[in-house]
Parts: structure tokens; C-alpha cells; sequence
């Protein structure tokens, strides 16, 4: 059971993901993929809930499954070993800050891409996998629409 609330505590704050490399310094082109989808779909994620808290609550449906697949990126990338949360958050930072220097149409790509691609490995998971993605996006987008955003 401690594996699963780790998993939890991991997965549920959707800006701090377990999404760094376990054990090398430098990390496997999967695991910087990774990193780069949940950077897009945390910005998406972000800008759609400030629309959200500004009155536009059809957009929810839209903001829980950003959530979803990003909790999908980071629980595959926990599945697979991934568990330095130091490095996940420095990753994390370093692809926001990369993605600032794309232009919008190549951000908005990546985004889509990155959003079908999680899509998919909600598709792929297990019931009890999506049922803990769904939990914890939920959750977090809870989170989200209070009125200070955190």
C-alpha cells in the first residue's frame, strides 16, 4: 500500500511529477518526452482554469481531461521507475521554460499531440489505473478553480 500513496502523493499535484530519470544523471529520451508533455498540458491545464474562474464553466470537462492525461504521463513515468522528485521538478521547470521560447503554433501542437497521446494511455490503463487518474485529477482541479488558483 505504501507504493500506492506514494503514487498518490506523486500524481496529485500535476506541476510536481515523479517524471525525472531514477537513477542517472542524464535523462532517457522517453523520460525528457515526458516531461515536455506535462510542462504543455500544465500551461493548457492553467490557462483553462483561469477561464474557468472567470466564468466559463463549460470548459471544466476540458480542464479535468488535461488533468487526466497529464496524470497518465506521470503515472506511466512512475510505473517505469521514475521516482526523483528532485530532478522531476527541475525537468519540469526546464521544459516550461523551454516551451516559452515556442512559437504559439508549435506550442499549440504539441499540446494536441501531447493531449491525444495521453488520451491513449488512459485507454491502455487499467480500470483501477484510470480510477486513481480520475481521483486525482479531480482532485487537483478542485485545486484549481479556488480563487487564488493553488
Amino acid at each position: 500500500m505504501g507504493g500506492l500513496k506514494a503514487c498518490l502523493r506523486l500524481v496529485a499535484v500535476l506541476g510536481l511529477p515523479a517524471i525525472a530519470g531514477a537513477a542517472s544523471d542524464a535523462p532517457s529520451s522517453r523520460t525528457a518526452h515526458t516531461a515536455e508533455c506535462v510542462a504543455a498540458l500544465k500551461v493548457d491545464a492553467e490557462a483553462l482554469a483561469a477561464k474557468i474562474r472567470a466564468g466559463r464553466e463549460e470548459l471544466r470537462p476540458t480542464l479535468l481531461a488535461r488533468l487526466e492525461q497529464g496524470a497518465a504521463f506521470i503515472g506511466n513515468s512512475y510505473l517505469d521507475g521514475n521516482r526523483d522528485e528532485d530532478q522531476a521538478k527541475a525537468m519540469l521547470a526546464a521544459a516550461v521554460e523551454a516551451q516559452k521560447s515556442l512559437p504559439p503554433a508549435a506550442l499549440a501542437a504539441r499540446q494536441t499531440a501531447c493531449s491525444s497521446e495521453g488520451t491513449q494511455m488512459l485507454k491502455d490503463a487499467s480500470g483501477f489505473g484510470r480510477a486513481i487518474v480520475s481521483w486525482v485529477a479531480k482532485k487537483r482541479m478542485h485545486k484549481m478553480l479556488l480563487p487564488d488558483g493553488h
